[in-house]
C-alpha cells in the first residue's frame, strides 16, 4: 500500500506517520517545509505538485490545517476566513485534486475534532470549519469516482499536548496510540461517509 501523510511533522500526522511507515513499504511524508515533499494545502497548485511527484497512492491522510483561536467578540472576519482558506478549503481542495491521482478503491482521510460539536471557549471558528468538513464529507463522499473512500477522524485533545486529567469540550484527552490506530483502521475497512470520533 501507497500512502501519502499530509502534516507529517505535526502532532497527530508525525504520529500517523511514524507508526505507518514501520507497516508499509511505501509511505511518503508532505509537509510546508519538506525538502522532498512540500506542500501548502491553502494553495491548489501546491496540492497538484504534490501528487505529480509521487506513484499513484492508494491512500492519502491528511493532518495539516489551522484555525484562528479568540473569543467570540474579537473574531474578524479575517478571523475567520483564515480556517475557512486553510482547514476547510484545504480539505476540500486536497479531496477534489486527489481523485485525479489515486488508485481505484483508494481511501481518503480528512482530520477534523471535537469542537465539530462540542464547546470549547475561544474555538468557535474552528467549530465553524470542522462542522463544514463533516457536511462536506457527508455528501462528497457519496458522488466520487472508482470506488474511492472519503471520511474523517474526529479526535479529542491529544493526552500529553493537554493536560491529562483537564477536560477539554467537555472530554478528558485520549491517548495518541489510540487516535492513530482510528486512522489505521479507516485505511483498512471499506467504510466511506463516516465521521470517526475519537473523544
Amino acid at each position: 500500500m501507497k500512502i501519502l501523510i499530509i502534516g507529517s511533522t505535526g502532532t497527530i500526522g508525525s504520529a500517523i506517520y511514524n507508526t505507518l511507515r514501520n507497516e508499509y513499504k511505501e509511505v511518503y511524508g508532505a509537509h510546508r517545509n519538506s525538502d522532498l515533499y512540500p506542500v501548502d494545502i491553502t494553495d491548489k497548485a501546491s496540492i497538484k505538485n504534490l501528487f505529480e511527484k509521487l506513484p499513484k497512492l492508494d491512500a492519502v491522510i491528511n493532518a495539516a490545517g489551522t484555525a484562528s483561536w479568540k473569543p467570540l467578540s474579537e473574531l474578524k472576519e479575517k478571523d475567520y476566513l483564515l480556517g475557512i482558506h486553510s482547514k476547510l478549503m484545504g480539505q476540500v481542495n486536497l479531496v477534489h485534486v486527489a481523485t485525479d491521482y489515486l488508485s481505484d478503491n483508494a481511501s481518503i482521510t480528512l482530520t477534523t475534532g471535537i469542537l465539530a460539536e462540542h464547546y470549547e471557549p475561544n474555538a468557535t471558528s474552528l467549530s465553524l470549519v470542522n462542522g463544514a468538513i463533516h457536511s462536506f464529507v457527508n455528501a462528497a463522499s457519496n458522488e466520487i469516482d472508482r470506488g474511492i473512500r472519503l471520511n474523517v477522524v474526529a479526535p479529542g485533545a491529544i493526552a500529553g499536548d493537554f493536560p491529562e486529567d483537564q477536560k477539554f469540550a467537555g472530554y478528558l484527552p485520549v491517548k495518541m496510540n489510540e487516535v492513530v490506530d482510528v486512522y489505521k483502521q479507516v485505511l483498512t475497512n471499506n467504510s466511506t461517509g463516516t465521521i470517526y470520533k475519537k473523544y
